[in-house]
């Protein structure tokens, strides 16, 4: 999976149309579409409104693709969190 995949991933993750998306994040009308046709370099702008209006999604995730994505960590953890207080309600 390259770096456009998982900029793609996130749209998808975060249910917008890139239009939304560009607007969310604070860059001009067609960069991200254009960036994804032409798999081009993702700019600057781009990586710091996804950092700022998207923090739940890792940058180092996003650029490397080494690390999860930081949704399905917590999404993981609230899943462990639910059965840790069955278990509990249980020895109750």
């Amino acid at each position: 999976m390259e770096i456009h995949d998982r900029l793609r991933q996130i749209l998808k993750l975060e249910g917008l149309s890139i239009s939304e998306f560009e607007r969310t994040i604070g860059v001009g009308q067609n960069s991200v579409l254009t960036c994804l046709r032409r798999q081009s370099t993702i700019g600057h702008n781009v990586m710091t409104g996804i950092k700022e209006h998207f923090p739940h999604h890792s940058i180092d995730w996003l650029i490397t693709g080494k690390k999860e994505n930081n949704k399905e960590i917590i999404s993981s953890l609230l899943a462990k969190l639910d059965e840790i207080e069955k278990e509990i309600k249980e020895i109750r």
